[in-house]
């Protein structure tokens, strides 16, 4: 389950920044009419790459997978099943 998470996050990082890419395209080509375009994209890049390594950190870093409940199968009470 860990690696799907993995593969959905880079899935999901792959069409966000597919749009930063044309949006950065659009403002190279627009750049003449703002002068606050290429400041907006640059902020965006910056907070495009820390989310991004956030994202990733947070995914590795909570893995409920090794939490640290433990369950005893050794316990003898376990053969009382009522149906």
């Amino acid at each position: 389950m860990f690696i799907v998470y993995i593969w959905l996050y880079t899935l999901f990082l792959v069409i966000v920044w597919w749009f930063f890419i044309v949006t950065k395209i659009h403002a190279y080509k627009f750049k003449n009419f703002s002068n606050y375009i290429t400041k907006v994209i640059s902020f965006l890049f910056i907070v495009l790459i820390i989310l991004s390594i956030l994202g990733y950190l947070l995914i590795f870093l909570y893995n409920p997978w090794t939490s640290s409940y433990k369950v005893d199968l050794n316990n003898k009470n376990i053969n009382n099943v009522e149906y």
